[in-house]
């Protein structure tokens, strides 16, 4: 249940206005009005936001309750703390799970044993000099990595750091695994009890669904210009410059300790195939190095979704973590395969135990790619030139 606004007073309630009439505005130019459930959650920040800088003025211990937004994939949780994080006026830090991770795994590896644990260590150098931070695509699927968060909680806790998280989970369901739901049951319980916790939860995926008349909003335009390709026919590839490597361009790359080998790797483009990329040893460690530098990928050979079996289960979990890396790092994504390349459950027929278990929020990110399938004459040609 969402809770009531607490009572700000007046500066205070001149920097909450300010605050809901910026995001008021950044919808209103991305070509919509914020329905009900974002309408509520905006307020939420706005008051957040306005708690936030009265604190600085009074000089005051006290922080603001964090807030923890979770709803359906697509109802514009992330668009909503973009919007008020480029408004407020703080000194902040926002990260996304992924990159959370890694600096924590990089930490890790950099500091020298000495005064502390170099996991705390690392999470202390996440929050010195902010005031508050946001962590986007808040989710927990393994219990180390909850033994991470429940770290990191109880840090900024004790350095009175709020924290505004997006989840696609309600905080009961984080690390859903009935085997090791259980060991997570207190950090749930920590989250509930220095949080409030806050639904959007709209009719639409707005993602998949934009309402009529609307307009790209700001975020990932990159990966918005990427295709999904079936099945991959060279004048499919060569409409959109894109034209496959031969084996004298592969490439052996480590990004960190797992060697890889890739089919091409231009200064900015980076062409591996799916079995190269997600069936192996690799982690997400090696997809944000390699988003770094090259900020074109094309994945060729991806095989359909509902051809799958269960011994694709691991290099599909992967594929997903690729998907919200790009998404995230603003990459451009070409996806080629032989097709029917649909991540659409019901659509395509696929079986969700082989699929990543975050399916819906990939489904949603690959929504927002492009379609790229010949027609009747070309699939023709192309025979009759073959």
């Amino acid at each position: 249940m969402t809770p009531l606004l607490r009572p700000v007073p007046g500066s205070s309630r001149d920097t909450m206005r300010t605050l809901l009439a910026g995001m008021d505005h950044d919808a209103g130019r991305a070509g919509f009005v914020l329905e009900p459930s974002q309408r509520q959650a905006a307020a939420r920040l706005a008051a957040f936001g306005a708690q936030l800088t009265g604190r600085r003025r009074a000089l005051s211990r006290k922080a603001p309750r964090s807030l923890y937004f979770h709803g359906p994939v697509g109802r514009g949780k992330t668009w909503l703390m973009n919007s008020f994080y480029g408004r407020l006026d703080a000194r902040k830090r926002r990260v996304h799970f992924h990159d959370f991770f890694r600096m924590l795994h990089a930490g890790t590896r950099g500091f020298e044993a000495g005064n502390g644990t170099a996991i705390q260590q690392s999470v202390d150098a996440l929050l010195d000099g902010i005031e508050v931070l946001f962590f986007d695509e808040f989710h927990v699927q393994d219990v180390g990595d909850g033994m991470f968060i429940a770290r990191l909680l109880r840090s900024a806790a004790q350095r009175r750091i709020p924290l505004v998280v997006t989840s696609n989970y309600a905080p009961e369901n984080l690390l859903p695994n009935p085997l090791w739901h259980d060991h997570f049951l207190p950090t749930i319980e920590a989250i509930k009890e220095m949080m409030d916790i806050v639904e959007i939860s709209g009719a639409s995926d707005f993602r998949r669904f934009p309402a009529e008349g609307t307009v790209p909003a700001a975020g990932p335009d990159a990966f918005r210009s990427g295709h999904i390709i079936s099945p991959g026919m060279p004048r499919q590839l060569g409409r959109l410059g894109l034209f496959r490597p031969t084996p004298a361009q592969s490439r052996v790359l480590s990004p960190t300790t797992q060697p890889l080998v890739v089919r091409n790797s231009d200064p900015d483009l980076l062409w591996i195939g799916f079995a190269e990329l997600c069936a192996g040893l690799t982690s997400t460690a090696d997809f944000l190095v390699l988003a770094e530098t090259y900020k074109t990928w094309v994945i060729d050979d991806v095989p359909s979704p509902a051809g799958s079996d269960s011994t694709l289960a691991p290099a599909w979990q992967r594929f997903g973590n690729v998907v919200d890396v790009l998404h995230d790092q603003d990459i451009t994504l070409f996806l080629i395969g032989e097709g029917p390349l649909d991540w659409d459950i019901e659509a395509s027929g696929a079986d969700s135990r082989v699929l990543p278990v975050d399916l819906a929020r990939i489904a949603s990110r690959l929504s927002l790619l492009n379609r790229s399938q010949p027609d009747d004459a070309q699939e023709n040609e192309e025979a009759a030139g073959s």
